[in-house]
């Protein structure tokens, strides 16, 4: 069987040299129209968020392996095929907790947009500081749950809502109306669903406070950037940093994205917050460890 992995650079080098000495494998750094020309003649694809895997009617697909969470660049129509075995880290929590990327970029993302450096040009004399401002978290899953923990040692005053309450006695739970309204950051950790999808909107964001701020480390779809747009157009002091954008992997441009070259309350990074060093080998070498598990088993039999 050969392997494809259209974006080299984003993969470990380590786990690149496990997987050539086990399989074929063409490991290449191709746009999304070259991997769409030669992507049907190979069984495995190993893929991260910036390369999506369009549908084909009954192709010879084997694996599809994607060391990522979120999985919306794998067409829905691959889940329902028996013959294809699809390797994520959805749902992989115990493994999860100790992958600390994401949430340590979230706190980035925060003391930036305090700080008035999302563009690093600010000659403003006064910043903000996290401590005693209160912090709204959406989802207290893994990284939810790490960024509560860090900004609570800030001196943060943490609230938090999730579609269930969740078994511990740090943070506070409100309904979601109330925590929009008490956040003077709200903070997004929830998967990207058919119901997730356009969560902030409009009204959320109108009851929001005027000067709050938003950051978004989730998926660019959970926000509905038409009514985000014209919302910063409306609010001058409200601020909105994000590590990710609807039409990712579109020739189609975020209105957040040609809004933020204009407005320095939008600060916007190109989805780099799980991309260290340690959370891509720990990533890569799991999905590796899970497909030479299945390829062996698949040869025995």
């Amino acid at each position: 069987m050969n392997l494809i992995c259209p974006s080299k650079k984003n993969f470990s080098e380590k786990v690149q040299l496990k997987f050539n000495k086990l399989i074929n494998c063409n490991f290449l750094d191709i746009t999304q129209d070259k991997f769409n020309k030669i992507f049907y003649k190979y069984k495995i694809f190993l893929l991260r968020f910036n390369t999506t895997l369009p549908y084909i009617k009954n192709s010879k697909i084997k694996y599809i392996l994607s060391p990522t969470t979120g999985i919306n660049h794998i067409d829905k129509r691959y889940f329902n095929d028996k013959n294809i075995k699809i390797i994520t880290l959805r749902n992989k929590v115990s493994f999860l907790r100790n992958i600390n990327a994401t949430s340590e970029f979230t706190i980035l993302l925060i003391l930036l947009t305090l700080r008035n450096q999302l563009n690093f040009k600010s000659k403003k004399s006064f910043h903000e500081e996290i401590n005693n401002k209160d912090v709204g978290i959406i989802g207290l899953g893994r990284i939810g749950i790490k960024v509560a923990k860090i900004v609570k040692s800030f001196g943060a005053n943490v609230k938090y809502y999730d579609i269930k309450k969740i078994k511990q006695k740090k943070y506070k739970y409100l309904k979601l109306s109330k925590l929009l309204r008490y956040s003077d950051i709200l903070t997004i950790h929830i998967p990207l669903s058919e119901e997730n999808k356009n969560f902030i909107d409009k009204k959320k964001l109108n009851k929001m406070k005027k000067n709050a701020v938003l950051i978004n480390t989730s998926r660019g779809e959970i926000i509905n950037e038409n009514h985000l747009v014209k919302h910063i157009k409306k609010n001058k002091n409200f601020k909105y940093s994000t590590d990710v954008l609807q039409h990712e992997n579109t020739s189609k441009l975020s209105k957040v994205l040609i809004l933020s070259k204009k407005n320095k309350n939008i600060f916007v990074s190109p989805h780099i917050a799980g991309m260290t060093k340690e959370s891509v080998e720990a990533t890569d070498n799991f999905i590796y460890l899970n497909f030479l598990k299945s390829f062996k088993n698949e040869k025995k039999s």
